[in-house]
């Protein structure tokens, strides 16, 4: 099995006996130390505070919490008034699924209509005796799986971004690597390039979300304060750093899309203004060859004799093109065009967090 395939059933392994940990310990504490004869909704609540992150877990438990208030508000007082009938069903129907749209619910907004209707058809007109005992299940349930969650192994994802950072520049390389051939010759690389952007775009999705998963797991970790410690001293990856990294990546992505739209342009304008020189075409492929080549070599970073060497490969490019002369009246040059998006990808290589 691939290593990404057993790290994730891995991970899920272990969701998934925490789930079974707190759904039968909200159960036996509901039953035995509560004294509910059926606390059927301790454990539900349980398994709402087992999710991959623990700050994941305090928000969807806060959420059915409060879901599961405003639909117990909804149905005490239908249930006095109106009971379990056709109107009462009504009623509660309507009133909890407009307030269900409060948007601080997110994905437990159903609880509200849940909550309500089951509260209204269950508890009748004595309502008031079905819910005050649910409502100490909810409670018992949501505290057990928090804890079980957050002393059982809580996960932390440092691992991930620097994972996906480094499959970013990869992908990011290789389409370099492509354009530079395309630059070279557009017919026979034009299908390959669409490829590689197509590849570069998921990968870059893949990677924000890692990111974005690693910083989540950090808060309101246990485990958190002595990975920091750890952190500090360098035996773990720093999340923000690869957050940083992310970055620089996510911004030379966009020159490197940009450099292709514009050839793209000049090769579909159909203009003689437009045509890209042969010269020009050799020189700009090797200056992306060598682009490709500082992508690669990032995680070192490259020597300052690297970026030197591009460096003067794109003032060379750029020389005959510096005159205003060299401007296409009412039309964008380019050449132009393609070295400046090359310079600033340049400059996002030369400046990429270490």
């Amino acid at each position: 099995m691939p290593f990404a395939g057993r790290r994730y059933w891995q991970e899920r392994t272990k969701l998934t006996l925490k789930a079974v940990v707190a759904a039968c310990a909200a159960w036996l504490a509901a039953k035995h130390l509560a004294g509910h004869p059926q606390p059927y909704f301790a454990p539900l609540a349980a398994l709402l505070g087992v999710f991959p992150t623990v700050v994941r877990s305090v928000t969807e438990s806060l959420a059915y919490g409060a879901g599961f208030l405003i639909g117990a508000g909804v149905a005490i007082p239908v249930g006095l008034l109106i009971g379990p009938t056709t109107l009462g069903i009504a009623v509660v129907v309507l009133v909890s699924l407009m307030l269900a749209g409060w948007r601080r619910l997110g994905g437990q907004s159903s609880q509200v209509a849940f909550t309500a209707l089951f509260a209204l058809l269950f508890g009748g007109h004595h309502v008031t005796d079905y819910v005050w005992p649910r409502l100490g299940d909810v409670g018992i349930g949501l505290a057990v799986g928090l804890a079980v969650n957050a002393m059982i192994f809580p996960p932390l994802y440092l691992r991930r971004g620097e994972h996906a950072v480094r499959d970013l520049r990869v992908a990011l390389a290789e389409a370099v690597e492509t354009l530079a051939e395309d630059v070279l010759d557009p017919d026979e690389w034009d299908s390959l390039w669409g490829e590689r952007e197509s590849y570069l775009m998921s990968v870059q999705r893949q990677a924000r979300y890692s990111i974005e998963q690693g910083q989540s797991s950090m808060r309101a970790n246990p485990r958190a304060r002595w990975w920091g410690f750890r952190l500090r001293w360098g035996h773990v990856p720093d999340q923000w750093v690869a957050a940083h990294q992310l970055n620089a990546l996510d911004n030379a992505v966009s020159c490197t899309r940009s450099i292709a739209g514009t050839l793209r342009l000049a090769m579909d304008g159909g203009e003689d203004e437009m045509a890209l020189d042969p010269a020009f075409r050799r020189g700009y492929g090797a200056l992306l060859h060598k682009h490709a080549d500082l992508v690669e070599r990032l995680v070192e970073p490259p020597d300052e004799e690297d970026f030197a060497e591009a460096e003067r490969m794109q003032d060379e490019l750029e020389e005959p093109h510096l005159g205003p002369a060299t401007d296409v009246a009412g039309l964008l040059d380019p050449s132009k065009e393609m070295l400046r998006l090359s310079r600033l990808l340049l400059d996002q290589l030369r400046d990429y967090p270490s």
